[in-house]
């Protein structure tokens, strides 16, 4: 897990984010809110245990039969005294790991420029950076990495294909790509310093403004502003704001954003230490933003400082959160410099938002639901232009979706057994305006939107619920490969317009 800052005043530090980890495949990159500052205090009391301490080192350095080196023994017990909090974001940073960690944060890494997300055995090419050694080489997004330096790394974990393909500035990496029409064939990429930018903007069909951040670091509230300022000036009038797999980092960019939202003088986020001492931090930005309809994407690794931002924006009722449920990181880590190098980065505080919420462990719920990822996009241009009918369109076999004209990624085909059809349940509802829930207490599934409902039981009886009456053998759910499909016959519950021609289903709503 990485960590976000809080950084001294009119330090000019820039944000970053590691390249090779895909913003969608980041392994839970975690970000904490964090302080900088510099500590000093008395030892702890305990010389009996102190003593204790001295002894066994001295014993162990001079009598192991490992001959251990005093520096490993001290990095062990360091080590060991960090986990006995059992707080994963409390973590002992040697110099080495410090500046990594520090350049992670400003924006710059040493690597190929290339964002990668896990595959089926291989991980493929998410997207390629502007300028990059491999975008110079003629990788594409979507090409698939099967060998670094020579050595094949199938089902090897996405970490550990990072820290292959990066390395020290001016050093060479081979990468082995497979592409679709073209055998496998090897690139030597020089690998160079990065720059990623932390946001990126786009003008979106009906005067929709699309701004992603990635990370959340000392240039991004800069350079969020001047996003959305071109935004309107090409006739953006509404904005969807894209935090999912957003990990955090600065919480001072985080406040500085919700500035652009949020009246000026307004608590955006309140952090309150171990002896319940508060401080809370206000908006000063001009409202960028006012009068903006807004949604904001969120997902379960929507996290620290995102969260906060989410959690203003919704408190003060500025947009619809539209997602899955975020994280939940809602502690606050102090960044302390050692004098003897490398940092102490320990906990110690929570955030409330506004309303005085604690999400730490529980995350921010989305006040609308979509839990497919493809489909999170276009949930929220709906919510922002509702369309007068919503359309759905399938194919058997089929690996795309047509949701109101535009195409979406479909993991799960149409399939069909004997003469019955069974569409995947979850990405047909979500992709018409539903709602889709696992009930824990009966493990039933639940449909629903403003209008109707319905609740599907498993079992091979067929039993569904809907309109507050039992019906029973209607054709059951199939599951299949960990999915749920739903039989054609069954969106007869809801009134759905569904039309069969040649293997084109089309559902309208």
């Amino acid at each position: 897990m990485q960590d976000f800052a809080w950084p001294r005043e009119n330090r000019a530090d820039k944000n970053s984010e590691v390249i090779q980890l895909s913003k969608r495949a980041r392994w839970v990159l975690c970000m904490a809110l964090f302080l900088t500052c510099w500590m000093a205090g008395p030892p702890l009391a305990g010389a009996s245990s102190a003593g204790a301490f001295e002894e066994i080192l001295e014993y162990v350095h001079e009598l192991h039969i490992s001959s251990p080196q005093e520096e490993e023994l001290y990095d062990g017990a360091i080590n060991g005294l960090v986990d006995t909090l059992e707080d994963p974001y409390t973590v002992y940073m040697k110099p080495d790991e410090l500046e990594e960690f520090s350049n992670s944060l400003q924006g710059t890494f040493v690597g190929v420029g290339i964002e990668v997300a896990p595959g089926y055995s291989y991980p493929s090419i998410l997207r390629i950076i502007e300028g990059s050694p491999a975008e110079n080489a003629g990788i594409s997004a979507g090409d698939i990495i099967i060998k670094v330096d020579g050595n094949d790394i199938a089902e090897e974990s996405l970490p550990n294909i990072v820290q292959k393909i990066r390395g020290p500035e001016g050093t060479r990496v081979r990468l082995t790509i497979r592409r679709d029409g073209r055998d496998d064939f090897d690139v030597e990429l020089l690998r160079s310093s990065i720059n990623l930018p932390s946001v990126q903007g786009e003008l979106l069909d009906g005067g929709i403004g699309y701004i992603n951040i990635d990370i959340f670091g000392s240039s991004t509230a800069d350079d969020f502003e001047e996003a959305l300022i071109t935004l309107k000036q090409k006739g953006a009038e509404k904005l969807i704001l894209d935090l999912r797999n957003d990990p955090g980092g600065y919480l001072q960019a985080a406040v500085q954003i919700a500035g652009d939202f949020v009246e000026k003088g307004r608590v955006v986020v309140s952090i309150v230490d171990s002896n319940n001492e508060r401080q809370s931090y206000y908006t000063k930005g001009n409202m960028v933003a006012e009068g903006m309809p807004v949604a904001i994407l969120v997902n379960g690794a929507s996290a620290s400082a995102s969260e906060a931002l989410a959690a203003a924006l919704q408190d003060y009722g500025v947009g619809a959160l539209i997602g899955d449920r975020t994280f939940g990181k809602g502690t606050v880590q102090t960044v302390i410099p050692l004098q003897a190098g490398g940092a102490l980065k320990l906990t110690t505080a929570n955030y409330h938002t506004p309303n005085d919420r604690v999400i730490d462990h529980t995350g921010l719920a989305p006040d609308i639901q979509v839990l497919t990822p493809e489909l999170q996009l276009e949930a929220a241009k709906n919510w922002l232009n509702p369309p007068d009918k919503t359309t759905v369109i399938l194919e058997d076999g089929g690996t795309e979706a047509i949701v109101n004209g535009s195409a979406v990624k479909l993991s799960q085909a149409p399939l069909q057994q004997g003469d019955t059809i069974y569409l995947p349940l979850r990405f047909v509802f979500e992709a018409l305006g539903y709602r889709v829930d696992w009930q824990s207490s009966d493990g039933s599934v639940k449909v629903a939107d403003t209008r109707s409902e319905a609740l599907f039981y498993p079992g091979e009886d067929g039993r569904v619920l809907s309109g507050g009456q039992v019906v029973t053998e209607a054709t059951p759910l199939l599951h299949k490969n960990e999915i749920t499909y739903i039989p054609l016959s069954s969106l007869n519950f809801f009134n759905l317009k569904v039309e069969v021609d040649n293997g084109r289903i089309t559902i309208e709503k």
